[in-house]
């Protein structure tokens, strides 16, 4: 029998598709108009919304969940919500199960720092409580660099300065602290953002990682905050993360992780990590191969991004071998502080998450890189973390930056496709800023490299030859060093020999909006009607249909262009993720 070729098994999925129906209803009840009168109540629960983006139905589909949970006489919850539409904004107050809408501007900038004040100023002065907690959820995290991501905002996120500003104005310069701040959005916990807000705010509950959407244990904390309405703020924060269930997703590159801290903690803990940074630096030259190590050995979070600055502090020092009585010290010092401070933190059993990451680029070009903009809104020396320690100071000294400019990250000019045994010939070119002579590492993506080659002089071009012995697809990776030891940012070039090779797989086909594209890397987009079979090694095989209200697809990152075969276009996807062993 003639062997079905993948378009007719794709063929095939599509009529399938074409069967499935997905309704998604809301039994919703409104009343426009009305609030309820309020008794003082135990707690007040503020739900920050950011649906203006790609996330606008599945924050619909939040509203929903929470409504149907409700609220109790001594448990109030409140709903700020913003959607893609014109003139969608709602503020609702929920009395059971019923939402009642208030008078509010029809359409917020969900992105502007005063809409949260006026937001938790509003809520604060209409109903009192003993304890308020204020969660925030958008898309689009970038840890420090910014939260909130509005399509049809002011074009900016909010940045860590404007954060605390925002929190200033609500809490009287902290002197009504908040009792719970959550941030549902990828890469918020971390250290520079827990020290930004630890002035205003008492417990912090974040991700270090991403996560899926609808992974935040909302409806359970919820319910077990309304059975126990006298719980103090350390036990709701403790009990949310502890409902949290971590997850593996090896297509993501992404082992989910949450935690809880109390932020109490952080003046000592930011003191120590300023005796770590000037220790490093008194020390640098002495000590820069432990650290080093140390470094490509820690666990990295957000790999999807495509970023590796983001790492656990904790782990970092795990792995550190320095042998200073200082530095052991000083590392002792800050676990111990973690230990204490981190109050909740769930991860799966082989992950060396410790809740809290930090800033540590590995490269010059990554340092005040951004994430999300063309040009980054606020840089890392304007959180209050860089502008009272010296780690900013190291990091610069480390990557070689302190008074010199790293080389523009390289060009690749070579075959992106080749055959088995047969060498091919690269062409590799830099530009330094100073002129300075640039020596290039490349990684061949088959777990061989050069080494540093040179140094040359800058945007002098070089031709290396490489062959490969095994059908996959690799990752052409090469980098530029100049003379000073400041490294570029990684240029990419994924090169097929001549299939992609892999036993996870994932059959993704139906239709499609809001497709982007980073044309080095791959591509997301919004599913509004798409079948998902997952076939990951080691898990049980599922099939889903993805719709709005799932979210962006991938949750986070990219969709690597070199494990995808098959056709995406601005409305549909056919094809097949084979995601390398």
């Amino acid at each position: 029998m003639k062997r079905k070729t993948i378009q007719e098994k794709l063929l095939c999925i599509m009529l399938i598709t074409a069967c499935i129906g997905a309704v998604i209803g809301q039994a919703t009840t409104i009343e426009n108009g009305s609030r309820p009168t309020f008794d003082p109540v135990e707690w007040v629960v503020m739900m920050y919304l950011v649906g203006d983006n790609n996330l606008s139905a599945a924050q619909g589909q939040v509203l929903e969940t929470i409504r149907q949970e409700g609220s109790s006489s001594e448990v109030s919850i409140v709903i700020l919500i913003d959607q893609i539409a014109v003139g969608d904004t709602k503020l609702y107050y929920l009395n059971g199960t019923t939402l009642m809408q208030q008078s509010w501007a029809s359409e917020s900038h969900m992105d502007d720092p005063a809409t949260i004040v006026q937001y938790v100023t509003k809520v604060k002065n209409e109903i009192a409580a003993a304890h308020y907690a204020l969660f925030i959820s958008s898309n689009k995290g970038s840890g420090w660099q910014g939260v909130c991501w509005d399509d049809h905002g002011r074009g900016q996120m909010i940045t860590m300065p404007e954060l605390l500003d925002a929190l200033n104005q609500i809490t009287g310069n902290g002197s009504e602290r908040l009792d719970v701040l959550g941030i549902e959005t990828c890469m918020t916990g971390n250290i520079e953002v827990a020290y930004q807000i630890h002035s205003c705010v008492d417990f912090f509950v974040a991700y270090p990682e991403c996560a899926m959407l609808g992974e935040w244990p909302y409806v359970q904390s919820f319910s077990y905050l309304k059975s126990n309405p006298t719980a103090i703020p350390r036990q709701f924060a403790s009990a949310m993360v502890n409902y949290f269930v971590p997850h593996d997703y090896p297509q993501y590159r992404m082992k989910t992780t949450m935690a809880a801290t109390n932020l109490t903690y952080l003046s000592s803990l930011k003191t120590q990590i300023d005796e770590l940074g000037v220790f490093f630096l008194d020390h640098l030259s002495q000590y820069k191969g432990q650290i080093t190590t140390a470094l490509e050995g820690a666990r990295v979070y957000a790999r999807l991004w495509y970023i590796d600055y983001y790492i656990d502090l904790y782990n970092f020092l795990d792995l550190c071998t320095i042998s200073d009585p200082d530095f052991i010290s000083i590392k002792n010092s800050i676990k111990a502080s973690m230990d204490i401070g981190v109050i909740a933190n769930v991860h799966l059993p082989t992950d060396p998450a410790h809740g809290l990451s930090i800033y540590f680029p590995r490269r010059a070009g990554d340092y005040n890189d951004s994430l999300r903009y063309a040009t980054l809104p606020s840089p890392y020396e304007a959180t209050n973390f860089a502008m009272e320690t010296h780690w900013d100071e190291f990091l610069r000294e480390y990557l070689g930056i302190a008074n010199n400019t790293a080389p523009a990250k390289p060009t690749i000019d070579g075959p992106a496709k080749g055959k088995i045994g047969v060498n091919y010939t690269y062409t590799f070119e830099a530009i330094d800023p100073e002129d300075h002579q640039v020596s290039y590492l490349i990684d061949w993506g088959d777990g061989t490299s050069t080494g540093w080659l040179g140094p040359y002089n800058s945007s002098e071009q070089i031709t290396v030859n490489h062959s490969w012995q095994t059908k996959d697809t690799y990752t052409l990776k090469a980098k530029a060093k100049d003379i000073i030891g400041a490294e570029s940012e990684w240029a990419n070039l994924a090169v097929k020999i001549p299939i992609l090779q892999g036993k996870s797989r994932i059959v993704l086909i139906g239709m499609i909006t809001s497709l982007e594209k980073n044309s080095e890397i791959g591509f997301r987009f919004l599913p509004i009607k798409v079948l998902e079979i997952d076939a990951i090694v080691g898990q049980q095989r599922t099939v889903k249909v993805l719709t709005d209200t799932s979210g962006e697809y991938p949750c986070c990152g990219y969709l690597p262009f070199s494990e995808f075969k098959g056709l995406v276009m601005k409305r549909f996807i056919a094809g097949v993720w084979i995601i390398p062993v």
